[in-house]
């Protein structure tokens, strides 16, 4: 088959672990032809969807960059699939990619949906599920965020309803002079709405995020904090450990699966709190080499296998 990656610059790739550079080498081990493309390369030529690509080969030795052949133009309505991994934000640039993308042949699938990159927020997705989810306002005012917090009288952890990586993420202690200027600034002057959420004490332990393949776990990892830190996720310098699926986080990843599949969602990850859902991750989830060590089972292979699967009822 013709496998399409839209990435950032290929040459920025982590061989130790990112997860697109697992996906392509499983999916070269398979014998597919494996082709990258940025954002920036897609030309719609009136109905006809094309991209400079440039063809994929294995790395030289395991571990190494891949080799990247000379680029070419080509008809992406010619691939069997295409995944989007350009990593967030979710922006003008990226919500005109999905647009693209809408004009390919209904027998070219998108991993995941364009349509429902579109329409989806990885923050506010998980709110579609309220009972899995600690208590959360989204807002943009001083008053009504203060408000919030007055109610529940606890601690709120305060982020942008576009963040990623751990950026822009505030905590709001009750009684502290400073909370109206750390809601300023964190609204941009009230300009910007946030998710102002109950801080759960678990996440002192870490938080889980669990990958999900067509709606089933694959497996979790524990992202811990650095020393002196207060965020664990891995692009703030946080670590990947060992961890299983609780009963209670089973039952999480069951209820969303249907709305998963309907979606057209095959390869997500959500993070997990205190058995509390906190986002559902659609754009490009990370994790799988950590937890592909962790388990043993090369986890990359069994992503790749689906989207065969999917291309060949298609």
């Amino acid at each position: 088959m013709k496998f399409l990656f839209i990435m950032d610059p290929i040459e920025n790739i982590k061989p130790h672990k990112d997860t697109s550079y697992a996906l392509i080498c499983a999916a070269l081990d398979r014998d597919h032809e494996l082709f990258y493309t940025t954002q920036h390369e897609l030309v719609l030529r009136h109905d006809v969807l094309f991209a400079h690509c440039s063809r994929i080969q294995a790395p030289q030795e395991a571990g190494r960059h891949l080799v990247v052949e000379e680029r070419m133009v080509t008809d992406l309505g010619n691939m069997d699939a295409v995944f989007i991994r350009t990593d967030p934000p979710f922006d003008r640039r990226y919500f005109y990619l999905t647009l693209l993308l809408d004009f390919l042949p209904k027998e070219t699938q998108v991993i995941n949906r364009a349509q429902t990159l579109r329409d989806w927020n990885e923050k506010l997705a998980a709110l579609q599920f309220p009972s899995l989810t600690p208590r959360t306002l989204v807002a943009r005012t001083v008053e009504s965020i203060l408000g919030f917090q007055k109610d529940l009288n606890c601690i709120l952890t305060i982020k942008p309803i576009d963040g990623h990586g751990g950026r822009g993420i505030f905590f709001l202690e009750p009684g502290n002079r400073n909370n109206e200027a750390i809601i300023s600034a964190a609204t941009h002057e009230e300009s910007q709405w946030v998710l102002a959420q109950e801080y759960l004490i678990a996440a002192t332990e870490g938080d889980k995020r669990i990958l999900l393949l067509n709606g089933e776990p694959l497996g979790a990892i524990l992202r811990v904090h650095a020393e002196g830190k207060d965020l664990n996720n891995l692009d703030a310098g946080g670590r990947a450990i060992p961890s299983e699926l609780t009963d209670a986080e089973r039952s999480i990843c069951e209820e969303i699966k249907p709305y998963l599949l309907e979606k057209g969602l095959l390869f997500t990850g959500i993070d997990v709190i205190g058995e509390k859902l906190i986002e559902i991750n659609v754009t490009s989830p990370t994790g799988i080499q950590e937890m592909s060590r962790f388990t043993g089972r090369n986890l990359s292979v069994e992503v790749i296998e689906a989207v065969e699967i999917l291309c060949n009822v298609r």
